[in-house]
């Protein structure tokens, strides 16, 4: 599968933005300022040789926060992403392929899931908890994103079980969790990867979002929270006047959830056949 992706352009090119971003925020904070400590004496200051990227209005580098931001936003997704992908294949491929009762009972939650408005339910579980860790609030967003996931997946699934290799399985006596697994699972890992990829890069943008209505993680540095305390926390009468303190982050995230849309294009021609054969 990996010589597969080296021929697509825009899978290379999407790959290199998310790797070179992701390196950011792992190298970025040991090379930088504590993001959360303040310098009365640099106060909302512009980028100068000594704050690449300036100041916030309590003198925190803004360099050393977006490091951090990256690393944590990234962090977010990547649990976001691992579970809601996780939970996906449990709802959409075992109760596919198992059928009957399992798959109306799947199909259900699922259909459940779809109707709910996410990002208010999101903002409700996360006021109701004071004290909101990254792994909390990663866990929260999989919790919520992962019905559309589950039900592509499902027809992925239903698809497969009609394989002649899956009924060769089903005829040597093989478990039907062990078949879903062994056999279905690993003719399908190019779809699943890019429902992980996907999941990702949701999950980082939901984080921004419910970051910058207030009820994002406490006292943790991410791309939302610079964005949120950018907006709310200003000393000049227009919030553009710290422009160095919210583009960054607005950049980073721009770049990052168009490099993971690139992948899973240039994934999509590749393993998808409509797309393959045009």
């Amino acid at each position: 599968m990996s010589e597969t992706l080296l021929r697509s352009k825009k899978f290379i090119v999407g790959l290199a933005i998310v790797i070179a971003i992701a390196m950011i925020g792992i190298i970025g904070p040991y090379l930088t300022r504590d993001p959360l400590k303040e310098n009365w004496n640099a106060v909302a200051q512009p980028p100068d040789s000594d704050y690449l990227l300036g100041t916030t209005v309590l003198g925190e580098d803004v360099l050393a926060q977006l490091c951090t931001g990256i690393r944590n936003s990234l962090e977010v997704g990547v649990l976001a992403g691992g579970l809601g992908t996780l939970i996906a294949v449990l709802f959409g491929a075992l109760g596919a392929y198992k059928g009957g009762w399992a798959d109306e009972i799947s199909s259900f939650v699922t259909n459940v899931m779809i109707v709910f408005p996410m990002i208010p339910l999101l903002l409700i579980v996360s006021e109701l908890t004071q004290q909101r860790s990254l792994m909390l609030v990663g866990l929260l967003i999989a919790l919520f994103y992962w019905p559309w996931a589950a039900r592509s997946i499902r027809s992925q699934v239903l698809s497969l079980r009609e394989r002649e290799f899956v009924d060769l399985a089903r005829l040597s006596g093989m478990r039907d969790a062990t078949t879903v697994v062994t056999e279905v699972l690993p003719n399908m890992l190019a779809y699943i990867i890019m429902v992980f990829i996907l999941l990702a890069g949701g999950g980082m943008l939901a984080e921004a979002g419910i970051s910058m209505l207030g009820v994002g993680p406490s006292n943790s540095v991410t791309l939302g929270q610079m964005l949120f305390h950018a907006m709310n926390e200003t000393i000049t009468p227009y919030w553009w006047g710290v422009w160095w303190w919210f583009i960054p982050p607005g950049i980073v995230l721009t770049f990052f959830l168009s490099a993971v849309f690139v992948m899973h294009a240039g994934m999509n021609e590749l393993f998808n056949p409509r797309l393959r054969r045009e």
